[in-house]
């Protein structure tokens, strides 16, 4: 059933994913919100809706637009996008990690389609595209801005032609947005909701007493970074071209340094939205070539049963 709706992009899979997202947006709802714009649960919903939409077409362009194979491409990145979020240990929302990781991930999927593209004059608009939206990432959490090294070192080390422009367009975005905006904000006595620091605020409780501690929660995550190292493996044994192979270790390299990242401090439980986009693309690689059905099966019920089981049920 799993591998014949989700084999190939279709408006069954694109609204069974979307569903589920409605969905989790209902159950964020129920939870406590450490940080939002405003009180009203529906309006909070709506937000972490589009949010997650935003993030979900991000992925869909890159994982089947982008990498996977013309005669391998499939939709699974649709159902494991909604089940990999349900299995994030969130106990509490915060809608700056939702909000800012989305605006992310739509800014790495400007950034993919910059290094694809061969005409000047787009190239400029999506790479001015990304630089914008990782700008407002960096209005709502500070640190954000530690991500433009990603789109500079992909600008550097991918097998591109560079121009002056695209550095003067990566540098001096956020350097003309965010001070402007900063002056906006505070004028209109908006400055609380933004410019906030992950390390330098009041944090969320962090989730068993602010300690990794390998609690019934964790599981369906585990299982998770299972199936990412099971992938990059298998991915990184497909892949021959140098440029995939340094967008790979980039994703990898984003994965541990944020990972790291995080540890340092308290957990609300939201900030693994920054981890989706990069695990989404290598566990779903794990399907880019033809696969027998009682595997893709077996890895998509073992997923939904851990979920069920250690978040909602124990």
């Amino acid at each position: 059933m799993i591998t014949k709706t989700f084999e190939k992009f279709s408006n069954t899979s694109v609204g069974i994913s979307s569903f589920m997202l409605l969905c989790v947006a209902f159950y964020y709802t129920t939870l406590e919100l450490k940080w939002s714009f405003f009180e009203s649960s529906l309006l909070n919903g709506i937000i972490i809706f589009g949010a997650l939409m935003l993030s979900n077409f991000a992925i869909d362009t890159i994982t089947r637009e982008l990498t996977i194979m013309r005669s391998s491409r499939n939709a699974y990145h649709l159902l494991l996008y909604p089940l990999i979020v349900l299995s994030y240990p969130i106990e509490s929302v915060d809608l700056r990690f939702i909000l800012s990781s989305a605006a992310i991930w739509a800014a790495w999927r400007n950034m993919r389609i910059f290094i694809e593209l061969t005409n000047p004059t787009k190239k400029i608009k999506r790479l001015f595209d990304a630089s914008v939206l990782l700008s407002f990432s960096s209005l709502i959490i500070v640190e954000n801005l530690i991500i433009f090294i990603y789109p500079l070192l992909a600008l550097i080390t991918s097998n591109i032609k560079r121009d002056f422009k695209h550095y003067i367009i990566i540098f001096t975005t956020p350097i003309i947005i965010l001070p402007s905006l900063y002056v906006l904000l505070s004028f209109l006595s908006l400055d609380s909701y933004f410019f906030s620091s992950y390390f330098f605020a009041d944090q969320p409780q962090a989730i068993d007493e602010h300690t990794f501690n390998l609690t019934y929660s964790y599981v369906p995550i585990v299982i998770v970074f299972v199936l990412f190292v099971i992938s990059v493996i298998i991915k990184f044994s497909r892949t021959y071209s140098s440029r995939r192979r340094v967008l790979d270790v980039l994703g990898v390299l984003f994965i541990i340094l944020t990972s790291l990242f995080f540890t340092m401090d308290q957990l609300s439980g939201s900030e693994f939205h920054y981890l989706s986009l990069p695990v989404v693309y290598m566990v779903s690689q794990i399907f880019a070539k033809k696969i027998n059905s009682l595997y893709v099966n077996f890895i998509f019920i073992i997923l939904i049963v851990s979920t069920l089981t250690f978040n909602f049920l124990i």
